[in-house]
């Protein structure tokens, strides 16, 4: 009787173990519902002389450091993490040709320094004649997706622009939207 009772076990724990072993039925794949993007609508700054194009509604902060720069800022952060900001201020002389590319350098640094991150790569560009640089950053977290930024010298303003997104062709958006006027 008790052989009996051990190879009915037996038997139970093969079967349950060939139930769990055999291949599952495929059930459909759930399907998520995209997180909805906020529209990419047009700004415009008279004051700031330019307008681009931005996801949602830029929060708009004017700063005046001790060193009497004033800096506007533009920044629109999604709840997925992704962050535009446009950023700019007038110097208060004209810089020389030697002078402008370090301007341009010390932008740059500007940038990845608050953004806490490291620089990836710098190359030159232009917007309508006026130099430029444009930068790739990662966050020193890493948790982060790398950014891509651009500064521009227009006369004595700098402009800086920043992205930092997951989705390249959002960043591509933003910066290929800016335009001066």
């Amino acid at each position: 009787m008790k052989l009996l009772h051990v190879l009915l076990v037996i038997a139970t724990l093969f079967v349950s173990a060939l139930k769990f072993t055999s291949p599952a039925k495929a059930q459909p794949a759930l399907l998520r519902a995209p997180l909805a993007q906020p529209e990419w609508q047009p700004f415009c700054s008279s004051q700031g002389e330019f307008a681009i194009d931005m996801p949602g509604t830029p929060k708009i902060n004017t700063e005046t450091f001790s060193t009497q720069i004033t800096t506007h800022t533009y920044r629109s952060v999604l709840k997925n993490k992704e962050t535009y900001l446009l950023q700019y201020f007038d110097l208060d002389f004209r810089l020389s040709n030697n002078n402008i590319k370090i301007t341009l350098n010390n932008a740059v640094d500007f940038f990845v320094v608050a953004a806490n991150a490291k620089v990836l790569q710098v190359r030159d560009i232009s917007l309508g004649g006026y130099p430029g640089k444009e930068f790739e950053f990662q966050s020193l977290g890493a948790t982060q997706p790398v950014g891509i930024g651009q500064v521009f010298l227009v006369d004595t303003r700098v402009y800086g622009l920043v992205a930092t997104t997951p989705v390249s062709e959002n960043a591509q958006k933003f910066l290929d939207s800016f335009r001066l006027f």
